[in-house]
């Protein structure tokens, strides 16, 4: 009996020993994932899809928050392009405004990026838990603890695009006569 070894290419000189084998170890490598998967509780896999699923959403506000934050510095922009002056009390009170925006988008980064470590802490408690070494590293997934700086650039970015904003919408503000 001939099967596809595998990486899915049928093999050039196999023996039918060796495809019993390659078939076993399969057999088995399948038997201990069911296996796993049989003796995770039901509510065990709730709380892991509640992890993942409020990481995803915690991502998709930290992008949210950035998106209000630019709107607000546009807005400040515009408005302090056609109805003010230069010499008017209300560009300092719109500049304000601006660095107010800038370190409230920065706090609600912050707090999203904490609350996504804490999810991560119950993923990796599920991984541990739940899998042997063997399957974490097949499956790609770390299990030593991380930092709260685990893949930054998306938080790092997000600021950053923030700060551009708020700096040019400063400058503007202060220095447009």
């Amino acid at each position: 009996m001939v099967v596809r070894n595998w990486e899915g290419r049928w093999p050039n000189s196999v023996t039918t020993a060796e495809n019993d084998v390659w078939l076993a170890e399969r057999r088995l490598r399948e038997a201990s994932m069911a296996n796993a998967a049989q003796q995770m509780p039901e509510y065990v896999g709730a709380a892991y899809k509640e992890a993942v699923d409020n990481i995803l959403f915690l991502k998709r506000q930290q992008w949210l928050a950035t998106n209000y934050a630019l709107l607000l510095y546009a807005a400040i922009f515009v408005v302090s392009a056609y109805y003010f002056s230069r010499t008017d009390v209300a560009r300092n009170w719109l500049g304000v405004l601006t660095i107010a925006t800038f370190i409230i988008h920065w706090g609600m980064l912050h707090v999203f990026q904490r609350t996504i470590e804490k999810f991560r802490t119950r993923l990796d408690w599920v991984y541990r838990t739940y899998f042997s070494a063997e399957e974490r590293e097949g499956l790609g997934v770390q299990s030593e603890p991380r930092s709260y700086w685990y893949q930054p650039e998306g938080y790092i970015g997000l600021m950053a695009v923030s700060f551009v904003g708020a700096v040019l919408t400063a400058i503007y503000l202060w220095s447009v006569r």
